[in-house]
């Protein structure tokens, strides 16, 4: 009888061993395929991060272009105007500047 029990321990021991040892195996497998799904989430996440922020930049970019250009073309319009202004300025008084200019160059009136 005694042997019957011994043996009976040993094979229900076994049993239990096989048993652990299945699901520490099945164990592992979930954590590595828990592993593989977070890294995959995560290269997930940084590529849709990625294409968000190149998405915001390329935006800022063409507001700041736009918002460039708007001043630029204020100040080449200022420009503009500001020369106009002196070319009729000098034009009026051409034959006046070329006088002082000849005169002061050469100590004497110019002819006209």
């Amino acid at each position: 009888m005694q042997k019957l029990v011994n043996g009976t321990s040993i094979r229900y021991i076994v049993d239990l061993d096989k048993k652990a040892r299945k699901r520490v195996n099945e164990a592992r497998r979930e954590a590595e395929s828990i592993e593989n799904e977070a890294e995959s989430k995560k290269n997930k996440m940084r590529i849709d991060y990625d294409e968000q922020a190149r998405e915001r930049l390329s935006k800022m970019e063409s507001s700041y272009r736009f918002e460039a250009e708007k001043k630029i073309s204020k100040i080449e319009a200022d420009k503009d105007k500001k020369t106009q202004a002196f070319d009729k300025v000098l034009s009026q008084n051409r034959e006046k500047l070329l006088d002082e200019v000849f005169e002061a160059v050469t100590g004497t009136k110019r002819r006209n």
